[in-house]
C-alpha cells in the first residue's frame, strides 16, 4: 500500500478517536448536570472551559508545530488523551472533573490541528476533506450509542473515559513504534510572517466564518439535548437517539461533500449548506419536531471541511500547520462565544438561544458572497479539487 494511503488511514482513525472523546461531553451534559447538581447556565462552563484550553493550545501549536515536528506533536496529543481519560475515569471531585474537561478541550484542539496538518501533507489526490471530517461524525455516532448503552444499564459514566484512555494507549504505542510518520520539521514562522498570512484576503474571512459556524455547530449539538427534553418533551433515551441520528446524517452528508464540491464547487456548496441550516433551525423551533434536527445536520456538515480545504490548498506546506492551528483556535473562540452564549440564554429561554446560530448563518452567507466576488475578480485563484 502507498505510504500516503496508510497515513490517510491513520488520520481517519485519529479523527474517529478524537471525536469519541470530544462528543462525550454533549452526550453526557445532562448526566453531568444531575451528578454535580448544575443548572443549564452553570453547566455552560463545561464546554467553555474546554474550549478556552483548546484555544490557548491551538495558538501555541500554530506557533511551534513547524519546529517540533509532526510525529512528536502526534505523540504529545495522544498522551494528553490518556491523561484526561484516566483523570475523568477515577474522580468525581468537581475541580478535578473540570480539569479533566479542560484536558479534553486541549486534547481535541491539539489532536485536530496535528491530524489535519498530517493530512494536509499527503498527496492532494488522497486529500478528501469530506471523508476526513466524516470520521469525526462517525465518532459522533458511536460515542452517544456507547454512552446510552452504558447509562441504560446503570453503569457510571467513568467507564466511558477509562475505555477511551485504553484506546489512546494503543494508538500511542503504534505511532511510537511505527516508522509511518516522519518527524518533519520546518523553520519556525515568525510573528510578522503569521500576521501577513492572516491578512491574506482569503484567510481572515475564512477564520471569521469558522468562528461563526464551528461555534454554531457546537452550540446546536451541546444544547439540543436540553431542547428535546425541556421544550419538546422527549425522554433522555429518545433525546440520545436523535443525537445519534444527527451524527449519522452529519457523517453521510460529509461523505457526499466531495461529490457536491465536484458538481457545484466549494463556495457554492457552502452557500447552499448555510441556507439549509438556516431553514432547518427555523422550522424545528416553530414546529417542535425533533426530526428536523437532521436537516440542521445536513446544513452544518459540509461547511467546515470545505472552508478548511479552500484555504489550506492555497498555502505552501510550511504555512499549513499555522493555518490549521488558527482554524481550530477560531473554532474554540466560536465555541466560547456562541456555544457559551447559547447556554446562558437557554437558562432564560431555550428557543431564544437558537437565534444566535441563525444570525451566525446570515453573516456567514455574506462572507461567502465576498469570497465569491474575489474569485470572479481573479484576486483569489481556483485550487484543485
Amino acid at each position: 500500500m502507498v505510504k500516503d494511503k496508510k497515513i490517510r488511514i491513520l488520520a481517519f482513525m485519529q479523527m474517529l478517536l478524537i471525536s469519541m472523546m470530544a462528543v462525550s461531553i454533549p452526550a453526557l451534559i445532562t448526566t453531568f448536570q444531575k451528578v454535580f447538581n448544575l443548572s443549564i447556565a452553570q453547566s455552560a462552563i463545561i464546554p467553555v472551559i474546554g474550549t478556552v484550553g483548546g484555544f490557548i493550545t491551538n495558538l501555541l501549536v500554530a506557533r511551534i508545530s513547524a519546529h517540533i515536528g509532526l510525529k512528536r506533536l502526534n505523540q504529545y496529543f495522544l498522551l494528553l488523551g490518556i491523561l484526561s481519560g484516566f483523570l475523568l475515569g477515577f474522580t468525581r471531585n468537581i475541580y478535578l472533573f473540570l480539569l479533566g474537561m479542560m484536558l479534553i478541550g486541549i486534547n481535541t484542539a491539539f489532536g485536530l490541528t496535528t491530524t489535519s496538518t498530517i493530512f494536509a501533507h499527503i498527496k492532494k489526490e488522497f486529500q478528501n476533506y469530506g471523508l476526513f471530517h466524516a470520521f469525526f461524525g462517525i465518532g459522533g455516532i458511536i460515542s452517544p450509542a456507547i454512552i446510552g448503552w452504558i447509562l441504560n444499564r446503570n453503569y457510571d459514566y467513568e467507564y466511558i473515559y477509562l475505555f477511551l484512555a485504553f484506546i489512546y494507549i494503543i494508538f500511542f504505542i503504534f505511532v511510537s513504534l511505527s516508522n509511518l510518520l516522519e518527524n518533519r520539521k520546518y523553520e519556525s514562522i515568525r510573528f510578522k510572517e503569521a500576521v501577513a498570512i492572516i491578512k491574506k484576503k482569503f484567510v481572515l474571512p475564512v477564520l471569521i466564518l469558522i468562528i461563526l459556524e464551528a461555534g454554531s455547530e457546537q452550540g446546536l449539538i451541546t444544547w439540543s439535548g436540553n431542547l428535546f427534553q425541556d421544550s419538546i418533551g422527549l425522554s433522555v433515551e429518545l433525546s440520545s437517539f436523535y443525537l445519534s441520528l444527527y451524527w449519522i446524517v452529519f457523517t453521510l452528508s460529509r461523505l457526499f461533500t466531495q461529490l457536491l464540491e465536484d458538481r457545484f464547487g466549494k463556495l457554492n456548496t457552502v452557500r447552499f449548506s448555510l441556507i439549509i441550516l438556516f431553514i432547518g433551525i427555523i422550522t424545528m423551533l416553530v414546529s417542535n419536531q425533533a426530526w428536523l434536527f437532521m436537516i440542521i445536520a445536513m446544513g452544518v456538515a459540509p461547511v467546515f471541511p470545505l472552508m478548511q480545504k479552500y484555504t489550506a490548498q492555497k498555502l505552501p506546506d510550511r504555512e499549513v500547520g499555522l493555518f490549521n492551528g488558527l482554524v481550530f483556535a477560531s473554532a474554540s473562540v466560536g465555541n466560547i462565544i456562541i456555544a457559551g452564549s447559547m447556554g446562558i440564554a437557554a437558562d432564560f429561554n431555550l428557543k431564544l438561544s437558537y437565534l444566535i446560530p441563525l444570525a451566525a448563518s446570515l453573516i456567514s452567507m455574506m462572507i461567502i458572497a465576498y469570497l465569491s466576488r474575489l474569485k470572479r475578480l481573479g484576486i483569489v485563484s481556483v485550487t484543485p479539487k
